[in-house]
């Protein structure tokens, strides 16, 4: 592979497979992408996208709330790599307020600034948070500048957020819907909960083998090792979900280190 690992547009699928599986087993790697080779592929495709390197799309994109996020340090970088200019920001101390301005390289006649003070911070219910409290004037340069970024060239962001924005998004949005009238019946059935798919049998026979191969031959290993796998208190391969079964299927070898670990681990 060599230098073609540069940019990740450059190496082959098989190649770019095969630096996911290695690079998902290392401990300096980000924690969002440990074991986690899948994440780590898509990580590298999207940051070349934007014409980073492996390191670059590993370390300055973080996935937060399953969501891609980049750094405002990042959209900085990138909005002036786009050839906008971004002038120094404009700090006023005494109102706790900064202003960035971009001016695009296409329209350079018509500059975009956005300005953040205490008040915005304060309307969004932001001052409470330990970042604003130990850096206000920063935190808001961040806001500024992405803010600005976004409406100036959407284009250099790739549709990513900071994961300052990011804690901002609710987990879940829930609509109010007002229940309908219902008529009176002897006896009402229960409502039915959705049915989470299971992996195939096949599947869950070759996850089996995995770990089997890796030192499983107990029920009570295979819940050990279950767990530290998924993180979840499940007792076989049947209990899995399509997602999980599908991460530990992309790299069996990296499968069958883990099961290893995990029972050396329970042994220590």
């Amino acid at each position: 592979m060599g230098q073609d690992l540069t940019k990740a547009s450059k190496a082959t699928l098989q190649e770019q497979m095969q630096f996911a599986k290695l690079a998902s087993t290392a401990t300096i790697l980000p924690e969002a992408y440990r074991n986690k080779p899948a994440d780590v592929l898509v990580a590298v495709n999207y940051g070349a996208s934007m014409g980073l390197s492996f390191a670059d799309s590993l370390y300055r994109i973080n996935v937060i709330k399953g969501k891609p996020s980049m750094s405002a340090e990042l959209i900085a970088s990138q909005v002036r790599s786009a050839g906008h200019t971004l002038l120094p920001k404009d700090e006023d101390l005494q109102k706790q307020s900064v202003t960035v301005t971009i001016i695009r390289a296409d329209m350079p006649e018509y500059p975009f600034r956005a300005t953040r003070d205490r008040a915005w911070a304060q309307s969004m219910g932001l001052l409470a948070k330990d970042n604003y409290k130990k850096q206000l004037m920063t935190m808001l340069y961040w806001r500024a500048l992405t803010a600005c970024a976004r409406e100036a060239c959407p284009e250099a962001l790739y549709g990513a957020y900071t994961p300052d924005e990011i804690q901002d998004i609710p987990d879940e949005i829930h609509a109010e819907v007002q229940p309908e009238a219902k008529q009176e019946s002897p006896k009402e059935q229960p409502e039915s909960k959705p049915v989470e798919p299971s992996p195939s049998k096949e599947d869950c026979r070759r996850i089996s083998k995995l770990l089997a191969d890796g030192g499983v031959d107990s029920k009570e290993k295979a819940a050990q090792v279950l767990k530290e796998l998924t993180g979840r208190d499940i007792h076989s391969t049947e209990q899995l979900r399509v997602d999980e079964a599908e991460q530990l299927l992309f790299s069996p070898e990296l499968v069958v280190d883990r099961v290893k670990q995990a029972l050396e681990k329970s042994n220590a």
